[in-house]
């Protein structure tokens, strides 16, 4: 059995004001590292906020077409609980400032976002679940969720973005300021936050309300699909469903009626102590997630992937430890 070496750094959903400084080169992959059961962490001595590659595309010269950028591309990745609340945190500088409000792309000009924030006073930044929250005096509530392409950068005042093409909205203060790139929903409403289920980064996560609502969806549905309905539970997106599954050793097409109340609060309580770590050391921790095909860190046997549900997110799983019924796999 060998053991996993992931190296995935955090965040790319927001990016800092400064550089990042020049480093020494990045020791092998198996040298000192600390180990978390059987999986093995690569912890860069400054973990980047944003890790910029080069792509295929960009060596045939063409740009990306999430960020449009020809020449540096952001590894593009559905946002999830920690990513939001990370960038909640980066965004708690402008809290206390009257703001100017801009929203240059045309699709967030319409919303009126603009004419109704600008000058006034921002006093909270909340991350619930994959939403994130900005409340304005006089009650005014933002409410920003990034979907697929949205990212939050974080500049001096007037500094230069790397990035090109043009923001949703710009919040300015003082000394700072806040740009908001591809954001699909923004909106002065946050009455949807309401139907949401408890968040899985809550201090504590509320685990009896999560097992709860597990209990009243459709027992017949698959465990995998049920992770991911935020009505359930808040934040869990697909590469922490997969590795809360595997370290639950729950297969993700196990029915929920067949998953007992102790395997479903350590599920959850995997998921939160994953994510948790993810927001408090910048690192996120892979045995499964986009490793098909690669030996199990368990048992090593080949990790599998399949659609799953009707949005066919892609299920990582080990087919031997994690039992259940395994489906055909791609």
């Amino acid at each position: 059995m060998s053991n996993l070496v992931v190296r995935q750094p955090e965040d790319r959903t927001v990016q800092g004001v400064d550089r990042e400084p020049e480093r020494p080169p990045a020791r092998t992959a198996r040298e000192g590292l600390p180990e978390q059961g059987h999986v093995r962490i690569v912890v860069p001595e400054q973990p980047p906020i944003d890790r910029l590659e080069r792509t295929p595309d960009e060596r045939r010269g063409r740009p990306c077409r999430c960020c449009a950028q020809p020449w540096m591309h952001t590894l593009h990745s559905m946002p999830e609980g920690d990513s939001i609340h990370r960038v909640a945190q980066r965004l708690q500088t402008l809290v206390g400032e009257q703001l100017e409000v801009e929203t240059p792309h045309p699709r967030a000009r319409v919303t009126g976002v603009a004419s109704r924030l600008d000058g006034r006073r921002l006093l909270g930044v909340e991350a619930v679940g994959k939403n994130l929250l900005l409340r304005f005096e006089d009650g005014l509530v933002l409410r920003s969720h990034l979907r697929m392409k949205g990212r939050w950068q974080v500049l001096e005042r007037n500094g230069e973005s790397m990035r090109r093409g043009m923001p949703w909205l710009v919040l300015r203060g003082e000394s700072a300021e806040a740009i908001l790139w591809h954001g699909p929903v923004l909106e002065l409403d946050d009455s949807g936050i309401r139907r949401l289920g408890p968040d899985i980064l809550a201090d504590p996560p509320d685990i009896d309300e999560m097992v709860k609502r597990m209990r009243a969806a459709n027992q017949s549905a698959a465990i995998g699909e049920a992770v991911l309905d935020q009505r359930i539970v808040a934040g869990i997106g697909n590469m922490w469903r997969a590795e809360a599954l595997w370290r639950a050793q729950v297969s993700p097409w196990t029915r929920i009626g067949d998953v007992p109340d102790d395997e479903l609060r350590a599920l959850l309580a995997e998921a939160a102590q994953l994510m948790r770590r993810s927001l408090d050391s910048g690192l996120r921790e892979r045995a499964v997630y986009r490793q098909a095909g690669r030996p199990c860190p368990r048992c090593g046997t080949p990790i599998t992937s399949r659609g799953q549900g009707d949005a066919n997110r892609i299920a990582y799983w080990c087919p031997a430890c994690q039992g259940g019924e395994t489906p055909g796999a791609v």
